[in-house]
């Protein structure tokens, strides 16, 4: 009974924030766009569509995992994505780039630092105790039949 508590406070976290962060950036793709532009990481053609695609891809995953419907595809996408910001940030703080990373868009103006990587890293392992709660679920699931 705990555990059905634990995993769903852990789904509606992670749904929420990456709910709460692609709408903003979703209706500014232009900010997003400069913030990723300020990572330094990406060729620039790439910027316009990553900052228009990625915003949806955050809010069609975190429905996803609210409602059940292609519940492991979400998880699975919302915890590439959590690690792929995890990396990015920790990129810009080894390379002592003082940015927003823009995860928020215009909601909140976070800076890319020790505390939003320890998000994304959180974020991440929400991500991977679902999908291993789900693959024991199946397992059990299954043994019974």
């Amino acid at each position: 009974m705990v555990m059905i508590l634990v995993r769903w406070i852990l789904r509606l976290a992670l749904a929420a924030i990456y709910l709460v962060a692609g709408v903003p950036k979703l209706c500014d793709p232009w900010s997003f766009a400069r913030a990723i532009h300020n990572f330094r990481i990406l060729p620039l053609a790439w910027i316009p569509p990553i900052a228009i695609t990625l915003p949806v891809l955050e809010i069609i995953a975190a429905l996803a995992v609210l409602t059940g419907v292609l519940y492991r595809g979400g998880v699975l996408c919302l915890l590439g994505l959590s690690l792929a910001f995890a990396g990015g940030i920790a990129s810009a703080i080894v390379r002592g780039l003082d940015i927003d990373c823009g995860c928020f868009g215009s909601l909140a103006h976070t800076g890319a630092n020790i505390p939003h990587l320890v998000l994304n890293l959180a974020t991440a392992a929400a991500g991977t105790i679902l999908l291993v709660a789900q693959a024991r679920r199946q397992r059990r699931q299954r043994s019974f039949r």
